[in-house]
Order: C-alpha cells, then sequence, then structure tokens
C-alpha cells in the first residue's frame, strides 16, 4: 500500500483514540488528516492507520485509503462526535 502520500509533521489527538497527522506550514489546506492512526472504521470494530489520497471535495468527507486484511480499502474521512472515522465506499468490505 505504501506510506503517506502527504507530509505528516503536526499531531493531534482524538477523545476515540486516533491521532490525527498535519503537513503543517503556511499552505496546509488539509489539516490533520495527512494520516490518521487508530482510525475506526465504520461498519467494523476495527481501527486502521488511514491515509488521505486527496484534498476535500466538499466540507464534509475527505477521500482517503486503508488496508484491511492485506487489501487497500478506498473511502473517506469525516466527523463523527468530534472524532474522525473512516467510512469505506460501498462494496470494499465485501
Amino acid at each position: 500500500m505504501g506510506g503517506a502520500q502527504f507530509l505528516t509533521r503536526e499531531k493531534r489527538e482524538y477523545p476515540n483514540g486516533a491521532v490525527g497527522w498535519a503537513p503543517g506550514g503556511p499552505f496546509d489546506c488539509l489539516g490533520p488528516w495527512a494520516k490518521v492512526e487508530r482510525c475506526p472504521v465504520e461498519g467494523t470494530g476495527l481501527t486502521r492507520t488511514c491515509y488521505a489520497t486527496g484534498y476535500a471535495t466538499d466540507y464534509f468527507s475527505i477521500p482517503a485509503r486503508c488496508s484491511i486484511g492485506g487489501r487497500t480499502i478506498k473511502g473517506f474521512f469525516t466527523l463523527r462526535d468530534g472524532n474522525p472515522v473512516f467510512v469505506p465506499f460501498q462494496g470494499q468490505l465485501s
């Protein structure tokens, strides 16, 4: 799957145990979504390290990916009660 597509320099911790990493610097428009460690995967009881694959396409989601069972799972990051969650696209977990 490879590593992060974006630099990860600034750390932010969330109440659900997830740790977000931001590129930082004056042109950081991604925020703490470049890499999210211990990110809950919606629809499973799993947490994974997930990586942003691009910039936000709207206010509510950021394209992302993670690995489950050796497979790359595509989806997006969103917030649930102020905590980051990875939401897989439909059909990605089957």
